[in-house]
């Protein structure tokens, strides 16, 4: 029987950086609007009760279905909800390319540290620190 048309393929590995206090999210399949409030919500909830000290979202294998404007409301739930101390890396694949990079001028203007990299490596010295 097929999905229902609202259902998500998405899939979510979390994982944490060995020896750094880091959380990860890497992002398979279509992400929608809907679960991306929701998992903004929740991750920010997360990065709070277990303390962290930074956070890497890998977008390369999942497609957004966010336009923009849409993925403002999802910032907007970082910056009142994630502490400023964190930092946050994406990691993009070239459809959501301009959302990363979108998202992390946003954070930045809020004072978060935030970048965004086409590449893991990079991702995880940023959020140890080694940058």
């Amino acid at each position: 029987m097929p999905a229902a048309p609202d259902a998500s393929d998405l899939n979510i590995e979390r994982f944490e950086l060995e020896d750094a206090n880091v959380f990860c999210a890497r992002l398979i399949g279509t992400h929608r609007v809907k679960d991306s409030l929701i998992n903004a919500q929740r991750l920010s909830e997360r990065v709070v009760r277990e303390n962290r000290d930074a956070i890497i979202l890998d977008y390369t294998q999942c497609k957004l279905e966010h336009s923009l404007e849409e993925f403002i409301k999802i910032g907007e739930l970082f910056v009142q909800h994630m502490p400023a101390h964190v930092r946050i890396g994406y990691v993009y694949g070239p459809s959501n390319m301009m959302h990363a990079a979108y998202m992390t001028k946003m954070l930045h203007k809020a004072g978060f540290k935030a970048r965004a990299f086409d590449n893991w490596d990079d991702a995880e010295r940023f959020a140890r620190g080694i940058d």
